[in-house]
């Protein structure tokens, strides 16, 4: 007799742990200011200066913004290269199904955009068809291509250049107050049909956050690290190349270290030279470029510290309880943005500006307490999450089993 088919069967627990911890993050990134998907007035964000709402958004601005959807990055390329792996295993048109596949996602993803226009869906689709046509490159190209990308090498070029040919340091000008005051009226005074119309409206900003930020090409570059992780197995079996991890992590640390000490000096030299990163973009590329070797050395600690930490019984017990949570990411991801436009915006209870960045993360902490709870309660009786139930089930055409069903006992005599 065939035993029920048991979808955990091949999942690597720290992956899920890992999506979980960047799903924290995410939360924490989009809560701490009232759950804005783009900018917003410069007061807004000095409403509060009281001493728990500077805590959190120090947190915010030193451990958190720009490195949790690094790790999402991250493992989406990894499990792409799980998944490819999969489908030729089993002979199947790897370009035809996945792209299917991605195709679904890119649906989800429009319908999120149109919701709450900071979805990162929309963005992740077109660079995982992209991703398509690097699979074959071979170990070393993709370490360096990606090793560029994730430092964000092409967008420093090319701000380089703007800052010896048009002394600007910004390579698509964009009206940032304008901006932000629009969105700002849809969050406080937008009904349903405005905030619907301004998300479809604001695609272009999106598209030119990607470029001038570089989030595109650093999402792909880890995309690439991630695919090469999932081809060399590093994670598949953790304890044979935990002295690979720890070298990554001394590493990281030590450019951590140095960055600190550059950002130090430089802060410094500001100060004393009296230099306005407004007006000297030259200095505040310098800025930038320390920033982006500060944020991939922390992401790289985060993922190599959680996975060693995974290997150790007590903190792998401390740390599980996240796995349910990262075996139902696109679920959590999506009902996260329904809880913070509900709680924030003016469709919901309106509390935008109306608590602090401390309440805001005392919120955060208390939201992913519950989904943590809820997902546990879920996966006990469902073998996926909604989403992905319907996401697989739309992939195969065909519905998949949901209810868990027991696995019979074995007879003995």
């Amino acid at each position: 007799m065939s035993l029920p088919f048991n979808p955990d069967a091949e999942r690597i627990v720290t992956l899920d742990v890992l999506r979980g911890f960047a799903l924290f993050g995410i939360l924490y990134a989009h809560m701490i200011f009232w759950y804005a998907g783009g900018p917003l007035p410069e007061a807004t964000y000095q409403l509060y200066k009281d001493p728990g709402s500077g805590i959190a958004m120090g947190i915010y601005m030193i451990f958190i913004i720009s490195k949790f959807f690094a790790i999402f990055s991250f493992l989406f390329g990894l499990s792409f290269y799980i998944q490819i792996d999969k489908l030729a295993q089993r002979h199947q048109p790897v370009i035809a199904r996945f792209g299917w596949r991605l195709a679904i996602l890119g649906a989800i993803g429009l319908l999120h955009h149109i919701f709450w226009r900071a979805d990162i869906l929309t963005i992740y689709v077109p660079l995982g068809f992209l991703l398509l046509f690097f699979r074959n490159l071979s170990n070393k190209t993709l370490f360096i291509v990606g090793s560029l990308l994730v430092l964000n090498i092409p967008t420093k070029c090319a701000e380089l250049i703007s800052i010896l040919v048009r002394d600007q340091l910004q390579l698509i000008q964009e009206d940032h107050k304008a901006a932000g005051a629009a969105y700002y009226e849809i969050i406080s005074q937008g009904n349903f049909s405005q905030m619907i119309q301004h998300n479809i409206n604001a695609i272009s900003e999106k598209l030119n956050y990607q470029v001038n930020s570089g989030r595109g090409f650093i999402t792909f570059g880890f995309f690439l690290l991630g695919m090469l992780a999932g081809r060399m197995q590093w994670f598949s079996r953790i304890e044979l190349h935990h002295s690979l991890f720890k070298q990554v992590l001394k590493r990281s640390s030590w450019i951590l270290f140095a960055t600190l000490i550059a950002g130090a000096i430089l802060g410094a030299s500001s100060f004393i030279l009296k230099i306005d990163f407004q007006k000297a973009p030259f200095a505040g590329w310098i800025g930038g470029f320390i920033l982006e070797f500060f944020n991939v050395s922390l992401t790289l600690i985060y993922i190599t510290s959680i996975s060693l930490l995974m290997l150790k019984p007590k903190w792998e017990a401390r740390l599980k309880p996240l796995a349910s949570v990262g075996k139902m990411a696109l679920t959590t991801y999506l009902s996260q943005s329904v809880i913070g436009v509900f709680l924030f915006f003016n469709i919901g209870l309106g509390l935008f500006t109306l608590t602090s960045p401390a309440q805001n993360a005392l919120l955060c902490i208390a939201i992913f307490g519950i989904q943590i709870f809820i997902c546990r309660w879920w996966l006990k009786h469902f073998s996926y999450g909604p989403v992905e139930w319907l996401w697989r089930s739309a992939t195969d055409l065909k519905w998949k089993p949901l209810i868990k069903t027991s696995l019979p006992e074995l007879k003995t005599e």
